[in-house]
């Protein structure tokens, strides 16, 4: 029943803040997607609601889902792009949508970084629900500032739902950049609404798929070889 609740709140969400018909789109993806992962994640959340030790809320976006299709699309695309690559660290984790979503699609070392804490313990709560279908896989949460995240050598691929505007993105790409003069490798960007694109792409990182769904743009793989 909570589930159905939250599907009705964020049917009316997204219609009052975008359009009836992406709306419908999410509504029937969540529907049809959704019981494969059995975690409760599509209630959006104002930052106004959460408790937020390091980080500026200002600068960065509410808790929304993102949606199946979207998330689906990406994963499975990066699979066929990239069917090598075991680790994901997802930037602003919110509820955990991605990081359950990555470990359906083979990603055996997945780690969230968001800094608000109630969304932390509910990504950890959704994560104890899944993880027994997971042998072998490591989940890790860090309740913090992404911009205090210690970017490690293994941490080859990012994902991202448009977590915060184009200062914090700018920053966190330079601490990328630092990580592999450190450390040379090749990283990839999964990016979900992907409104600070022209950042990365100025950067020297390269497209390497697109989804467009409704006419729009709404994600990108994108890679940045090592300097």
């Amino acid at each position: 029943m909570k589930k159905l609740l939250h599907n009705f709140y964020n049917f009316f969400y997204v219609a009052f803040n975008w359009n009836l018909p992406l709306a419908i789109f999410v509504t029937w993806h969540e529907i049809k997607r959704g019981p494969k992962y059995n975690i409760n994640t599509i209630k959006p959340v104002s930052l106004k609601a959460l408790t937020i030790a390091e980080g500026d809320r200002s600068k960065s976006s509410p808790y929304e889902a993102l949606n199946y299709f979207i998330l689906e699309n990406l994963l499975e695309n990066f699979r066929k792009l990239v069917p090598g690559e075991n680790s994901l660290i997802d930037v602003g984790s919110g509820k955990g949508r991605i990081i359950v979503a990555a470990a359906h699609y083979g990603f055996k070392n997945i780690t969230g970084v968001d800094f608000a804490k109630e969304l932390c313990a509910a990504a950890e709560k959704n994560i104890n629900k899944i993880k027994s279908q997971f042998p072998g896989t490591t989940f890790n949460i860090y309740c913090k500032d992404i911009l205090n995240y210690t970017i490690k050598s293994g941490d080859n691929v990012f994902f991202l739902f448009n977590p915060f505007n184009k200062e914090i993105m700018e920053k966190f790409l330079e601490k990328i950049d630092r990580s592999v003069k450190e450390h040379k490798r090749i990283i990839y960007i999964i990016y979900a609404n992907p409104q600070q694109k022209e950042i990365l792409l100025q950067k020297g990182y390269k497209e390497i798929f697109s989804v467009k769904k409704l006419k729009r743009l709404e994600g990108v793989i994108l890679l940045k070889q090592g300097d």
